[in-house]
């Protein structure tokens, strides 16, 4: 017979008539692909902290070549440099420049990079559309009000931990001078830029890797990385919530766009009292004024929680073969995701020792 040797055990039918041998290289199938995509977004995240390495290195020399009038090879030269005047570079204006040179480069090349070499397709995510823009000053208030209120948890443990000797560490943004240039800087990067480079990040590429192999994997992704790059526990927590509702936005409306647009609103509120400060605005009426917004958008945000959060849920366009959770774990356990996920996990630990030193 023409299929003899497949005889044993398969009916007289070659193997891949087998509707179950066929599952399995389906299975496999799918695996590998979540294999290929979570080590694409691996070495995309390992390398983003390698060229943010490398910037603040780099904007270290530049700025010594502004202000020496001359060019060294020696790092050791620029640190004595700085340290001898440690002033020129303390100020909110020189950290918020920094910040500025180091993202819009690293990003750049990253952006390079995922498109050319790592074949991440972007442009889908990036329709310019007024539509689009409405749909993130629409959801806006939402993710402000999740952010807030697990800010407000997160808070009351912190300070319950400090009570018992825990210092838990966190961030300072407050703006150690108030100038004229230093409102103009925090403008470009923290409201305008920034916002920007964050989104191509964490909601574009992160989406695009994931999303073949499911919303809700991609969603949860997105914003677990963003709020996981922080680097301390109050951030990671506000992001993260906060992070879903973005996340769930870029694949509800297949864009960029939504998100940008509520990632600079979110930062125009938070340095409402920063440009209150520059502009002479008394505390009290800045206090006031960015008060009255939280409050606005607090109610706005609980309407669209309870009455249209529904609305976001990711609605896959196909089944999976594998469950969600070996989803997860596949990305998760990807042997490139754990090295950056223990890199930035370093970075938790050495904060954490070194605030309750």
């Amino acid at each position: 017979m023409e299929y003899t040797q497949y005889s044993q055990g398969y009916g007289g039918y070659p193997p891949q008539n087998d509707p179950i041998m066929m599952l399995n290289e389906q299975k496999k199938a799918e695996k590998h692909g979540i294999f290929v995509a979570a080590a694409k977004l691996g070495a995309l995240l390992l390398i983003y902290e390698g060229l943010t390495y490398a910037m603040n290195y780099a904007y270290y020399y530049v700025l010594y070549f502004v202000k020496a009038g001359k060019f060294t090879t020696s790092f050791s030269t620029v640190r004595e440099f700085f340290r001898s005047d440690p002033g020129s570079i303390s100020s909110s204006f020189y950290n918020m420049l920094g910040n500025l040179f180091i993202v819009v480069l690293s990003m750049l090349i990253l952006m390079l990079l995922a498109i050319l070499v790592f074949k991440v397709e972007l442009k889908s995510m990036l329709k310019p559309e007024g539509k689009l823009a409405a749909a993130g000053v629409k959801w806006f208030s939402l993710s402000m009000s999740v952010n807030i209120a697990v800010s407000i948890v997160v808070s009351i443990l912190v300070s319950i931990l400090s009570t018992v000797g825990v210092t838990v560490p966190d961030q300072d943004f407050s703006m150690t001078d108030s100038s004229a240039g230093t409102l103009i800087m925090q403008f470009t990067y923290v409201i305008l830029i920034g916002p920007i480079c964050e989104e191509l990040l964490y909601r574009g590429v992160i989406i695009s890797l994931l999303k073949p192999y499911g919303k809700g994997l991609a969603v949860f992704f997105s914003a677990f990385l963003f709020g996981y790059m922080h680097g301390n526990i109050p951030q990671f927590a506000s992001a993260f919530a906060g992070g879903l509702v973005f996340a769930a936005i870029a694949v509800k409306y297949d864009s960029l766009v939504p998100t940008i647009v509520m990632h600079i609103m979110n930062n125009t509120i938070a340095s409402i009292k920063d440009f209150a400060d520059v502009l002479g605005v008394s505390e009290d009426k800045s206090n006031q004024i960015y008060y009255a917004v939280v409050i606005v958008c607090a109610i706005i945000g609980m309407y669209l929680l309870f009455v249209r959060f529904s609305e976001l849920k990711p609605k896959e366009e196909r089944a999976f073969l594998l469950s969600s959770g070996e989803r997860r774990r596949g990305v998760f356990f990807n042997v490139v995701m754990l090295v950056y996920l223990g890199i930035v996990f370093i970075q938790y630990i050495q904060s954490f020792i070194s605030t309750n030193s």
